[in-house]
């Protein structure tokens, strides 16, 4: 359900998208949520789902006030998505007025900022491993250098978090390649091992008829080393189909 905004030309927020569905991935997979996508990215990933905020962002000018009346007659959740929600200021901002006015606030982001006055109920941490660099010569450096930033990331991981990391689940040489590189991650990261339960292993996947087979190669890698699948319920239910 599409969530009406009043529009503003001078307003501080370009929005992308933002509607009432159930949230798809993570530990509050199923839960009533309110998505506000923000336009505007620091990161180029070459699998990007969310293209119209980051290689070409594109959306519609509102304000901080004008988020946070249309949120309040809908779900207690709201989830703070991009792009890269962390790059504005007024996206701080509004995430400290939602939980004033009682929401429950999460923020999608790869965790490569940490802006001061942050406020929110979960940090949902999305660093990108090394397959998501583009072969671009202008972006791939770019976000080559950015993506990968674990003081950042600990910073963040002082609120309440979860790490999602995106794994190539379709090919078992790929996906040992992704292994390698996440238990390096969480290493660096100090995640112990009673908290790798926080740590979601999400299949890069966007086709509802693949995702069987990927959640199954995942399921004995989760056993062994003691991550969480990392659902797409949203991919599941709707196919990749934006505003949902």
């Amino acid at each position: 359900m599409r969530l009406p905004l009043a529009p503003a030309a001078d307003g501080e927020l370009r929005i992308n998208e933002a509607f009432v569905s159930l949230q798809g991935e993570g530990r509050l997979a199923g839960v009533p949520s309110t998505f506000v996508r923000v336009a505007g990215c620091n990161l180029r990933c070459s699998w990007c789902d969310s293209p119209a905020s980051s290689w070409e962002p594109a959306g519609r000018r509102t304000t901080v006030e004008a988020v946070v009346r249309a949120c309040a007659s809908g779900p207690r959740h709201v989830v703070l998505t991009g792009g890269e929600p962390l790059m504005f200021a007024p996206m701080v901002e509004l995430g400290r007025r939602l939980r004033a006015a009682g929401h429950h606030v999460t923020y999608e982001t790869a965790g490569t900022l940490a802006p001061e006055g942050i406020a929110c109920d979960l940090m949902s941490l999305s660093p990108k491993l090394s397959h998501a660099t583009p072969d671009d010569p202008t972006w791939g450096p770019r976000h080559d250098a950015r993506r990968w930033q674990p003081d950042v990331l600990r910073t963040l991981m002082e609120f309440p978090w979860q790490l999602k990391l995106v794994v190539r689940a379709y090919a078992a040489e790929r996906l040992a390649e992704d292994l390698r590189e996440v238990e390096t991650m969480v290493d660096q990261l100090g995640v112990c091992p009673s908290l790798r339960d926080r740590v979601l292993l999400m299949p890069e996947c966007i086709d509802p008829a693949r995702l069987p087979a990927d959640y199954a190669a995942l399921v004995p890698v989760c056993i062994e080393r003691g991550f969480t699948l990392g659902p797409r319920l949203h991919i599941a239910i709707f196919g990749h189909t934006p505003g949902t």
